[in-house]
């Protein structure tokens, strides 16, 4: 067997093991766009969290997402979801964000916004008050105490003047990721809550991979 058939028969080795180790397609749910949350993600008023996104596979990708569902009434449910290349593309700024959104009277938004911003405004959780500097902030009521934490706000509180420009630009299709771009992956909030790396972007090629599965030993010639 010539060195080119050795690493071509390595490369294919290489290649199914990590498909065999890699989560099955089959059994995962599958999101090609965000069209498809409404009838994967039942029940009102529903918010749907994007917590983090990952990818297994070298040179064949299968990329995931993993959300966190948030519901009014029950405690929040994690889901690790396959998608599209596509999707996973669109989406990389959102790490942190609200990709789904259920209202009681069933309608529904797929406009990425800051997590929590379907519980913003409604009476139901809460209420306007002045704060100490004049300005009108959300309090969620006593029932709702938690929900910051579960949004990972850390600190931040939402404004009257926070929310007229997110309800705005939503009904104008367009995401909103807060008056100082707090939110999203590469958001102030997000990145200390969600303790966010930089991730330095390596390409894998061809090559490298020759190198990490067909290391070939080095001789000292003056042993021999």
């Amino acid at each position: 067997m010539n060195k080119f058939s050795l690493y071509v028969l390595l490369i294919l080795l290489y290649l199914g093991i990590s498909k065999s180790f890699s989560p099955s397609e089959k059994k995962t749910i599958y999101i090609p766009n965000a069209n498809a949350f409404a009838s994967i993600f039942k029940g009102s008023p529903i918010s749907v969290i994007l917590e983090k996104e990952f990818s297994t596979g070298a040179l064949i990708k299968t990329y995931y997402h993993q959300y966190q569902i948030i519901h009014a009434f029950k405690a929040p449910q994690r889901y690790n979801i396959r998608i599209s290349r596509d999707f996973h593309l669109e989406n990389k700024k959102n790490i942190g964000m609200s990709l789904f959104r259920r209202f009681e009277n069933g309608e529904i938004s797929t406009v990425p916004l800051p997590p929590g911003s379907i519980y913003i405004g409604s009476p139901a959780y809460g209420t306007w008050r002045t704060s100490a500097s004049g300005q009108k902030v959300w309090r969620f009521h006593r029932t709702y105490k938690n929900f910051p934490m579960i949004f990972r706000w850390g600190d931040f509180t939402p404004t009257y003047s926070f929310y007229r420009k997110m309800i705005a630009l939503e009904k104008l299709d367009t995401p909103f990721y807060g008056l100082n771009d707090e939110f999203g992956t590469d958001g102030k909030v997000t990145q200390e809550n969600y303790k966010l790396k930089k991730n330095v972007k390596r390409e894998t090629n061809f090559k490298d991979i020759l190198k990490k599965y067909t290391k070939i030993p080095k001789w000292d010639l003056k042993n021999e």
